[in-house]
């Protein structure tokens, strides 16, 4: 079984795995459009433009391939600690019934489902990374295009043109395109796509061993600040066979994008032997499900205060990635650039980073939530 501390340690351990490739990438778009030159930003297909979007695309790759070195090693390390916490606490109720489950590493069955889900997951963080070489070309170009028609219309000086189309840059970030049109930054991709792993392999691990055990029973996890709809179903039974009485799959949307081992979900289950203590009692599930803090006055739901905690940290780690894209600015040879105007903006960006990190101090010191130092770093 893995509680919340044990979700919140695996996303940072996600983050590790591509930690600074999504500022690496934003650096090199930026030092080729600071570094282009006024002269070339003519039109779309200008031979050097064509070049450059090349050589951008080849140095993008080979800058995922380094990151992707250690991959898989990194998840395999991920997925294995958290299997075998997982099933650590459900092994050791099913000894207390007089079971004998095999442990983690001699049950080939869980071995196998374990490194398909392994291997699966490293090639989709692999992917989603590649996609990047592609995205950059197109901010690259759009960029050019942009400064090219500010510049000649005369909207716009030529350094605040450059300015404004490399903040652009930073505010999309590494971005990942999917076949729905959604978009997610690369760190919001990979976060997501470890901790859902992560979770339905536990999952899955979770079941075989139960269909092991022939064991029906499954007590869901339960946490302050679930999302409204999972606060329904956290901490109560499940019956895997549908028995009346007992929640049912169905029930708690397992299997779907938003329901029990859904996309970021971060409950878990473990056997539950009808007539035991129950992990939980109503009243603390009830005292979560109505939880409040105050923030400037108003009451607000536990829930509503960590999406409004996600929002602050958004925030500074955008004034990271900003931050690092104008830097890149003073590292061009042209002379039209105005490193002073540059220099102003950086200024100007660091203050809205501590203006920013106040903020969330504040919010923080009012509701008495925690600060989680790793998602203010990229």
């Amino acid at each position: 079984m893995l509680n919340e501390q044990d979700f919140i340690n695996i996303e940072r351990q996600a983050n590790q795995i591509y930690s600074n490739l999504e500022l690496d990438i934003i650096e090199e778009i930026a030092t080729r459009i600071a570094n282009f030159g006024y002269a070339n930003t003519v039109v779309i297909n200008d031979l050097r433009i064509a070049q450059e979007m090349g050589y951008l695309y080849e140095d993008i790759i080979r800058l995922v391939a380094e990151y992707n070195n250690t991959t898989i090693e990194e998840v395999n390390r991920i997925f294995y600690e958290a299997g075998e916490k997982s099933l650590k606490l459900d092994d050791k109720i099913y000894k207390e019934a007089g079971l004998q489950p095999l442990p983690l590493k001699q049950d080939e069955s869980i071995k196998q489902i374990m490194n398909a889900t392994i291997l699966r997951t490293s090639n989709n963080l692999q992917n989603l990374a590649m996609t990047t070489a592609n995205t950059a070309q197109t901010q690259f170009i759009n960029a050019m295009n942009n400064a090219y028609m500010y510049v000649s219309t005369g909207l716009k000086s030529y350094t605040s043109a450059i300015i404004d189309e490399i903040k652009n840059l930073s505010g999309q970030g590494a971005m990942i395109k999917y076949p729905s049109g959604a978009r997610r930054s690369l760190e919001s991709a990979v976060r997501m796509n470890i901790v859902t792993s992560v979770n339905q392999n536990c999952g899955k691990l979770q079941e075989l061993r139960a269909d092991e055990m022939n064991w029906d029973l499954m007590e869901i996890t339960a946490h302050s600040g679930a999302r409204p709809e999972h606060a329904r179903w956290q901490g109560k039974i499940v019956s895997r066979s549908g028995k009346k009485g007992y929640l049912s799959f169905s029930d708690i949307g397992y299997g779907e994008v938003t329901g029990f081992k859904g996309i970021n979900c971060r409950h878990d289950w473990h056997p539950y032997h009808k007539g035991s203590a129950r992990a939980y009692s109503q009243e603390q599930l009830t005292a979560w499900r109505n939880e409040k803090v105050e923030y400037n006055g108003k009451k607000i739901s536990k829930y509503e205060a960590t999406q409004k905690q996600r929002y602050f940290e958004r925030k500074i780690r955008q004034n990271k990635k900003d931050l690092k894209a104008q830097q890149a600015i003073l590292t061009s040879n042209d002379e039209n650039i105005d490193i002073k105007q540059v220099q102003d903006e950086i200024r100007n960006i660091k203050a809205n980073e501590k203006a920013n990190r106040e903020a969330l101090d504040n919010f923080l010191k009012q509701t008495g939530l925690r600060k989680d130092n790793s998602r203010l770093v990229i």
